[in-house]
């Protein structure tokens, strides 16, 4: 942006300027970080006109955002998280079930201290985010602790010996690039929590690699040496164990607003953007309510006369037919008297006035054949 933008005085940059400079780089850029960089150019010229070296509107305000396709969030499920905190090393499981049991996220774990845990009350103040005395929401906030996270909790209380409740080897805070989504896939990796195998040859001048969904060790095509099974894990990031407690959550029948007060949304609208889609059970029930009725007549109709339930639709259209077709009984006659129904409406809906005969025309040319089949003369007027 420093090549485009750094010649240019602050008033001939533009909306359109900036507007037509992040298209150009659509290519390069994804919607996300043309978004970033849209952002970033809105503080530059909010902080110019605080300190007034710019008048006038911010012209990145103008500039619509890049629209970013949606995807699902990627989560694990609820027979998963016990293997990936197994797979972890055990200096690592009181961070990572915190991660899955509050949905935390990364910053507010890495400051939280011990002070902020009560296991007598079963609370846990939220108050920070790395190196910010406040967290993302800019306000502390008070959680509960799960009964499940209490041991972690205990572990981790009683092997820190210093303030923050997980700290680095040398007892000082995390820095924010710690690299925890590599800590993360190499415990789904051992875990089996993986999308295949890449089975590379052993032998380094081959090169032969192969993906599969084992793990057993074979020979190499190519050189007869074995290959060497790599553990492809699920791209997951840390992050996603925040989407796992929405999850598992919305799909164990919490409600949205509970939800979003565990994940501290500043407005329930966010909650209800990521996660909606996810309340399946009351979308489940809603759908359930669509209730047929049995399909033509069938053999159902002599459970009716023997005093069953009446059959759903589905049941009345795949019992087992007669046919030699495979057809139920009446179908074929059905069909005939729907299409001439619908032949019919046809006809009622497209009705046209005859075409004129010739005879009653004046002036036509057309020759007429009487009754006694003698040749008529064409009519001419006088």
């Amino acid at each position: 942006m420093r090549d485009e933008l750094g010649p240019l005085p602050l008033k001939d940059v533009t909306p359109s300027r900036l507007e037509v400079l992040l298209n150009a780089k659509t290519g390069e850029l994804s919607p996300e970080s043309l978004n970033h960089l849209r952002a970033l150019l809105h503080r530059i010229f909010e902080l110019a006109l605080r300190r007034g070296l710019f008048t006038g509107l911010n012209p990145a305000k103008s500039v619509p955002r890049v629209k970013k396709p949606k995807k699902l969030p990627r989560y694990l499920k609820a027979e998963e998280v016990p293997l990936m905190l197994a797979a972890l090393e055990r200096r690592w499981r009181p961070l990572f079930a915190t991660a899955v049991y509050t949905g935390m996220r990364k910053g507010e774990l890495l400051a939280l201290r011990k002070s902020d845990v009560d296991l007598t009350a079963g609370t846990v103040v939220v108050a920070r985010s790395h190196a910010s005395d406040t967290t993302k929401g800019g306000h502390a906030d008070l959680l509960p602790v799960a009964e499940g996270l209490v041991p972690f909790r205990r572990e981790a209380l009683a092997t820190s010996t210093l303030e923050l409740l997980f700290p680095a080897e040398d007892g000082s805070q995390r820095p924010a690039d710690t690299a925890l989504h590599k800590v993360l896939r190499r415990a789904l990796g051992r875990a089996g929590l993986v999308e295949g195998y890449n089975h590379v040859c052993r032998r380094k001048s081959c090169g032969y690699a192969v993906k599969k969904s084992h793990a057993v060790p074979e020979p190499c095509p190519r050189c007869g040496m074995k290959l060497w099974p790599r553990a492809l894990p699920r791209p997951l990031r840390f992050h996603d164990l925040r989407h796992t407690t929405a999850t598992l959550l919305l799909k164990a029948g919490v409600p949205l607003a509970t939800v979003q007060r565990i994940l501290r949304h500043s407005d329930p609208a966010i909650t209800s953007e990521i996660y909606g889609h996810l309340d399946v059970e009351d979308m489940r029930k809603g759908l359930n309510l669509l209730v047929f009725g049995t399909a033509v007549p069938s053999p159902a109709e002599a459970l009716l006369a023997a005093g069953a339930a009446p059959a759903p639709l589905a049941a009345s259209l795949l019992l087992e037919s007669r046919s030699p077709k495979g057809e139920g009984p009446g179908i074929l006659s059905f069909r005939q008297e729907l299409q001439g129904l619908r032949w019919s409406g046809r006809q009622d809906l497209n009705l046209r006035p005859l075409a004129p005969q010739a005879s009653a025309l004046p002036g036509c040319a057309t020759p007429r054949h009487c009754c006694c089949r003698e040749r008529v003369r064409p009519y001419a007027p006088t």
